[in-house]
């Protein structure tokens, strides 16, 4: 059970002069020293504006980590340099500045190439969350799986439990960067709109399970004792008067549906001689099995 060529080419020159106009000239290239080129990444930071981070650093940020930026909380503020070391090929920027409402140092390492510098992959920082139940958390709008490493420049992030809107845990990272390695311990529990949402979901699992067939349907709770009258089954039809009601066990692994009530009408030969059709009730029709989550999906399957 389970979102022409003349009009480009005009708006890409009229892109082109807005970001000329205002001096954001990092995207076409690289500053030739290492503090302009570390100045430039840091107000990129500040803006947060992904495209410009990815131009200052020597290797793009993968697709994870520009969704996870571009959605971050809090951004640095008023980023300052208090000094640049450089050697062969190598500098380190030591700057620092405001996150959140507290004064961070930050290296900017960086490394000369094309006639310029480019910020370094150690001037990043790596993020890992360790959640349960579920295998997944949100990293602002990047759906990172549980212990996987993600590498982000700074900022403050959102870490949410996954799927959202079911599991609810939520937890905020400082990334300060420089290599760092941070775990975030996501400790999730059922939402209050779980149990509606399971519902919907068993909801249309019984309704495949009760359309006219030719044989009872396994793995739906349906006994129906119809060779107690009938020689052979040629045809059945069910009715649902009350549907079973979903109670999900407190550490989201399991569910229970029970208070179901369901009517069948089987049809075949009578025992009794002819075609003949008889009707069954079940007042206590109930479901039962575990619960997965999976991603952003909530499974539910029956045993």
């Amino acid at each position: 059970m389970k979102h022409g060529a003349i009009v480009g080419i005009v708006v890409g020159a009229v892109v082109l002069a807005a970001v000329a106009a205002t001096g954001v000239w990092w995207l076409s290239s690289r500053p030739d020293t290492a503090d302009a080129a570390a100045l430039s990444y840091l107000r990129a930071l500040e803006a947060g504006d992904a495209d410009a981070v990815d131009a200052a650093l020597a290797a793009p940020l993968d697709d994870a980590a520009r969704a996870a930026f571009a959605s971050a909380g809090v951004y640095l503020r008023d980023p300052r340099i208090e000094s640049v070391d450089t050697t062969e090929g190598r500098a380190v920027v030591r700057a620092e500045a405001d996150l959140g409402g507290t004064r961070h140092p930050i290296a900017v390492v960086l490394t000369a190439r094309d006639g310029g510098w480019a910020v370094a992959p150690e001037s990043l920082a790596t993020l890992r969350v360790d959640t349960s139940p579920g295998d997944a958390a949100w990293v602002g709008d990047a759906l990172l799986p549980a212990d996987t490493d993600l590498d982000l420049p700074p900022a403050r992030y959102v870490v949410e439990a996954a799927p959202r809107g079911i599991l609810a845990g939520t937890q905020t990272a400082d990334v300060i960067g420089g290599g760092e390695v941070l775990v975030v311990e996501l400790d999730a529990a059922l939402a209050p709109e779980a149990t509606a949402l399971a519902q919907e979901q068993l909801d249309a699992y019984v309704d495949a399970c009760t359309v006219d067939a030719s044989e009872v349907p396994e793995n739906c709770g349906i006994r129906v004792p119809w060779a107690a009258d009938l020689t052979a089954l040629e045809s059945i039809a069910f009715r649902i008067d009350e549907r079973p009601e979903v109670t999900l066990s407190p550490d989201g692994t399991g569910f229970d549906a029970t208070g179901g009530v369901i009517v069948a009408t089987a049809t075949g030969p009578s025992r009794s001689g002819g075609t003949a059709s008889y009707t069954y009730r079940a007042d206590d029709w109930a479901l039962r099995g575990s619960v997965t989550f999976t991603g952003d999906e909530m499974v539910l399957s029956v045993r």
